[in-house]
């Protein structure tokens, strides 16, 4: 193997890294939003029931509110 072809693999290895790293990233911020948007056709009852609120929506949009929540209350 050549210097050259070793050094196109690796190039082609960290950037295959980057573009798996960046589609993961939008599959989970897109999983998120489509989590809020059934949480915001949720009755405020029915919010309850699971345990959240009208304000904790943008928090599962963002992220910030995951399944480990759940542990905690």
């Amino acid at each position: 193997m050549t210097t050259a072809s070793m050094f196109n693999s690796l190039y082609h290895c960290g950037f295959c890294v980057q573009v798996s790293a960046f589609v993961d990233a939008w599959k989970t911020r897109r999983k998120n939003k489509e989590g809020a948007r059934q949480l915001e056709a949720m009755t405020d009852h029915a919010l309850k029931d699971i345990g959240l609120t009208r304000g904790d929506i943008p928090l599962v949009r963002s992220g910030q509110l995951t399944d480990h929540y759940r542990n905690y209350v």
